[in-house]
């Protein structure tokens, strides 16, 4: 049985009915033009035929629902598709708004820590003839990045490619040249094995050090614990409602371009300035500025590998400020200065950082307290970038990424968004009673962005 790594199982100790740890995706595909109607059928049967299983997706934890099982993992020898892989019809002809409702529902439940950790749905039935798969996996298993590349690997860019696999099936073997043999380590590399793990640990208190120091000389650096107490920062249920929609990359790209910022920074905006607008219209905006929690991935570059590698950072959303230039530039400012920070620090500090700069989200173990103790932060958002070209699945276009994340207690929001050739796919996840009307929040982040447009004219 192999061991868990504390910064995965720490997803399943802090798992609850009411809050489920499980990372998830809602993607569109039209069918190639020379396939019959039975395509849905085509999909799910090509899908089925990829037997060959990576040990990611067919894991579980050791002694499921006790303490001491989430320490390590159980790797099953076979896997029951017929569980794990569902086709599924709505009502035809159905239109989208009925495909995020369900998908609503599945992202509500928890998964079954008896058998591995995902489940896919298979979906047919919309009226525009596209096809829809959501499939979500447990946040101790991977995080959202490592998803996102695990899903792009079956892909292909060809739309004439007919040799893709399924999401599940073992990464293609790199060259020897490339390979580390584990069954040909030296003592030598496990002695600077050792001594790099004993490095990184030195150099914590170091790290925090200046952390501290930049925290109390840089105005630009949020600090923790300075996040308002909103109508977002309340105790939450397990029922979760999932919105979604699709902008161009094109028109983020030159609103970036003309506010001297960058993609990251446009997404920031219009989710600033859609969740005041929101929050106006429920006379529940606070005078002090909103505070986001940003996830930061530490992955390097090709890295395809499951578990959790991310940290996070503060930022300001400045929804005090009326007006759209004046909260651009404060939002630009405070994630320069969050990232020059994590910049000058080892994976291990910037973890760490993270860690801190969350931890005050743990006061909601404690019942009762999360209505009453300050925030640590008061939304989730997250931009995880996805290919720059159109993607295939063995002739099926992705016509639409959308990420389902996880609110969790005393944070009932979560906006996570993902590109894809020439689109930006934002996905709202939220708590289904704190979170009312969650969808009016997608046509406020359109609003948002259109006063960017306009202030730049």
């Amino acid at each position: 049985m192999p061991f868990m790594p504390v910064s995965d199982s720490m997803f399943l100790i802090g798992e609850t009915r009411e809050h489920p740890f499980h990372v998830g995706g809602l993607q569109l595909f039209k069918p190639p033009a020379d396939i019959g109607r039975d395509y849905a059928e085509v999909f799910y049967e090509q899908l089925m035929a990829t037997t060959e299983v990576s040990s990611d997706f067919r894991k579980r934890p050791g002694q499921p629902l006790a303490v001491m099982g989430n320490l390590t993992w159980i790797i099953d020898d076979e896997i029951d598709f017929e569980y794990h892989v569902r086709r599924e019809a709505l009502p035809s002809p159905a239109r989208v708004r009925e495909l995020l409702a369900v998908t609503s529902r599945w992202h509500s439940a928890p998964l079954d820590r008896h058998r591995p950790l995902w489940e896919m749905h298979v979906v047919e039935g919309l009226s525009d003839g596209r096809l829809a798969v959501y499939t979500k996996m447990h946040h101790a298993v991977i995080d959202g990045v490592g998803a996102l590349r695990m899903m792009m690997r079956s892909l292909s860019d060809d739309p004439d490619a007919r040799d893709c696999q399924a999401v599940w099936a073992p990464a293609k073997k790199r060259a020897k040249s490339s390979i580390v043999s584990t069954t040909n380590t030296s003592a030598l590399d496990l002695v600077r094995g050792a001594a790099g793990a004993v490095k990184q640990i030195v150099s914590i208190p170091p790290g925090l050090l200046k952390y501290g120091r930049h925290a109390l000389s840089d105005p630009q650096l949020v600090r923790p614990l300075s996040a308002p107490h909103t109508m977002l920062n309340v105790s939450i249920g397990g029922a979760r409602r999932f919105a979604a929609q699709t902008w161009s990359m094109e028109r983020i790209k030159e609103a970036g371009k003309a506010l001297g910022g960058t993609v990251n920074d446009v997404v920031l905006a219009m989710c600033s300035g859609a969740l005041r607008t929101y929050l106006e219209e429920r006379n529940a905006l606070p005078d002090k500025p909103l505070i986001a929690m940003c996830p930061v991935s530490i992955r390097a570059e090709g890295d395809q590998n499951a578990g959790n590698s991310v940290t996070a950072l503060l930022a300001n959303l400045a929804t005090d400020k009326p007006d759209p230039l004046e909260r651009f530039s404060a939002i630009r400012d405070s994630v320069q200065a969050a990232k020059s920070v994590l910049s000058e620090m080892t994976p291990a500090q910037r973890m760490l950082v993270g860690a801190l700069n969350g931890a005050p989200a743990l006061s909601a173990a404690v019942p009762g307290l999360v209505d009453r103790a300050t925030p640590a932060f008061n939304v989730i958002i997250s931009n995880v970038p996805g290919p720059r070209t159109d993607m295939f699945w063995n002739g099926f276009e992705m016509d639409g990424c959308y990420p389902a994340s996880i609110p969790i207690d005393g944070v009932a929001l979560n906006i996570t968004c993902t590109s894809s050739g020439s689109s930006m796919h934002f996905g709202l996840t939220g708590c289904r009673t704190s979170v009312p009307h969650l969808q009016r929040i997608l046509s406020h982040l359109e609003e948002a962005l259109v006063q960017l447009e306009e202030s730049v004219a």
